[in-house]
């Protein structure tokens, strides 16, 4: 129940009007009568589902007949089947935007009911909700919130679930009330509602006012009351008494009402609300049939009939192979009493009298083992088909395989169908209490990815960096309006799959597609499951390739630079020390030259000495000359002046 679950809001609502007991009360006694073929039907359902498959009656007349109670349960495997074909396909929660500016909030919905579904464990619980669903005919959760306000997914078992019996759909969306029935010890029902102690302590102690809450098989205490006990639904014995949850319609409103045989332990508006902030129920129920009685059934009432001819005839096939039966084959035979002939067929090492014999039952034993063939292969059509369970011998594939897996499915599309409708309506249902209930700042972490577990955080607040004051909330989901969906994917061959191979074999005969067709297109091309999933995680090992490459080459330009440059630097220590040694050479050539240079001044300075004197001299010598010259001509000038001829 809610109240154990220790649900957030608790307590009655003064302000809502105070239901009438006897009206309540009159709602669970109406859907106990109204439904007690259909429920003693479930119950034989699960019988047969456990093995126990003959009454009391019949295993009393095998005994008589002297022939084996004999049960080859074919009904656990087909129903494992169904269940083991549901635990083998993928469902999971996916919401998407409803407008273009919601895709960060579709994802982190999406994320929150993932996070709900792991903390619930809500694989396991929809297996045991679906089993209940097939057997018994109805499977039904409640999705409330605990102390810690966490969204909690609870599966209601069968016997424990009560509607209103008027209610025809599957689906239980026109029920004008459902509830929980369930056994508590008055101690643990004074720990939740220590104010009603009195009325718990009077409850226990005596009848229920009222009357008329008498059990029937399914709503009895398990084990079953001690005698004793009046026959109502308390057990003063050991002080155990019928606690019932009801979420009833008044009108468009949902309430909730906690009460017993005697008394009210808590009411008001359901504590509940929908996406929109309305009560609402939080009960969610599924029914695999309902006849034209309303009554609801599973799919193992249709093989109960299959079954029970399976175990009468494999019984009467065994006792006709261990029976043996005499007739007299010689009339004039000598007079043997009958008994003492059919005891002597009977010895393992017995005489027949002369002239009696076997009387041969050979046609009865085939017709036996025939039709108990035939029933058997009828039962396991009304299963999954070895195909899709993977015991197909033969070693098939493509059309072939893939109309076997389908056809082995086609008659159970109804049954899937209606689990798929039920998951998804406690998905909405999840997150709408997570809308209601979660408003504080925190942290999930999202395990769709066990090597790298992600956190997401809500409703975090959004502070201003110069005054620190709150702008708003990120991922608030109270704010978010998405919508929900799941996605299933079952563990079988389809037509895409088919088509999808097909492609593949094309691309692996032509080279020239191989370069056309990337991976990415092929994985939009195929049937996989999360295929986004698996494209964002090629785009991110792209994008860690290309950051790579891009290192990588920057690594290779940094590095050749660093070549480049020791390169220039070795050239020009090359330079400057050929630069050295050339300036070093030149100092040594100067100075030689220096040296050479000072000889050759001095004896320039010599040379130029004599060189003038030898000048000075020859000037000298060419000026007597001249002189000579002149005072010759002089005279001869003188000499012509004076003689008048010549000289």
């Amino acid at each position: 129940m809610a109240a154990r679950q220790g649900r957030a809001p608790a307590g009655s609502n003064p302000a809502a009007p105070y239901p009438d007991l006897l009206r309540l009360k009159r709602y669970f006694t109406e859907f106990e009568q109204l439904t007690y073929e259909a429920r003693r039907n479930s119950l034989t359902a699960i019988d047969y589902y456990d093995s126990d498959q003959f009454t009391r009656e019949e295993l009393a007349k095998l005994r008589e007949r002297g022939q084996p109670a004999i049960v080859i349960n074919r009904i656990k495997p087909a129903i494992n089947g169904i269940l083991g074909v549901t635990e083998k396909g993928r469902s999971d929660p996916r919401a998407w935007p409803r407008n273009p500016a919601d895709t960060d909030a579709a994802d982190t919905a999406t994320d929150v009911l993932r996070y709900v579904a792991d903390f619930n464990r809500f694989r396991r619980l929809k297996l045991d909700a679906f089993k209940d669903m097939l057997i018994a005919g109805t499977g039904a959760a409640l999705i409330g919130a605990d102390a810690d306000l966490q969204v909690t997914i609870t599966q209601i078992r069968w016997e424990e679930f009560f509607a209103d019996p008027r209610s025809r759909r599957p689906d239980h969306k026109d029920a004008r009330y459902l509830g929980i029935a369930k056994w508590m010890y008055a101690d643990d029902l004074v720990a939740l509602y220590p104010d009603k102690a009195k009325e718990v302590a009077l409850s226990v102690e005596n009848t229920p006012i009222g009357g008329g809450m008498v059990p029937d098989q399914s709503f009895q205490d398990r084990p079953l009351n001690s005698p004793g006990t009046g026959g109502a639904w308390i057990d003063p014995k050991l002080r155990r008494l019928l606690v019932l949850e009801m979420y009833w319609r008044d009108g468009s409103d949902w309430n909730r009402s906690v009460f017993t045989g005697s008394d009210i332990l808590e009411h008001g508006p359901s504590p509940y609300l929908d996406h929109k902030g309305r009560p609402t129920c939080p009960i969610e129920a599924q029914s695999a049939y309902v006849r034209r009685d309303n009554g609801r059934y599973g799919a193992v009432w249709d093989m109960i009939p299959v079954q029970d001819e399976i175990n009468k005839r494999r019984s009467k096939s065994l006792h006709l192979l261990s029976v043996t039966r005499i007739e007299v084959k010689d009339p004039s035979a000598i007079n043997i009493d009958a008994e003492e002939a059919r005891r002597e067929a009977a010895r393992p090492d017995g005489v027949i009298p002369y002239g009696w014999g076997l009387s041969p039952n050979t046609a009865e034993l085939q017709g036996n083992l025939e039709l108990m063939a035939e029933a058997k292969a009828e039962l396991e059509r009304m299963g999954p088909s070895p195909a899709v369970l993977g015991r197909s011998a033969e070693d098939a594939s493509g059309r072939a395989l893939l109309a076997r897996q389908q056809s082995g499915l086609t008659e159970l599309s109804l049954l899937y169908g209606g689990l798929e409708d039920w998951e998804l309506r406690v998905y909405r249902q999840c997150w709408a209490r997570a809308k209601q209930f979660w408003r504080a700042p925190q942290f999930i972490r999202v395990t769709d990815d066990e090597n790298a577990p992600r956190f997401v955080g809500l409703n975090q607040p959004v502070q201003d960096e110069t005054t620190g004051a709150v702008l708003g909330y990120r991922n608030a989901l109270a704010e978010m309006d998405v919508d929900i969906e799941v996605d299933t994917q079952q563990d079988v061959g389809n037509l895409q799959a088919e088509a999808f191979s097909e492609l593949i074999d094309l691309v692996k005969l032509s080279p020239a597609y191989q370069q056309q067709v990337s991976l990415k297109e092929l994985i939009q091309l195929s049937p996989i499951v999360h295929k986004q999933a698996v494209l964002d995680v090629i785009d991110q090992a792209a994008q860690a390739q290309q950051a790579q490459a891009a290192q990588e080459h920057a690594l290779a330009q940094a590095h050749g630079q660093a070549q480049i440059g020791k390169l220039q630097s070795e050239a020009q220590r090359n330079q400057a020390e050929g630069t050295a040694k050339m300036l070093n050479a030149l100092s040594e050539a100067h100075a030689v030259h220096a040296e050479h240079n000072a000889a050759g001044f001095e004896a320039g300075v010599a040379q130029a000495q004599s060189d003038k004197a030898l000048a000075d001299k020859a000037q000298a010598m060419t000026a007597q000359q001249m002189a000579a010259e002149q005072a010759a001509a002089q005279a001869a000038q003188n000499q012509g002046l004076n003689g008048g001829g010549p000289s």
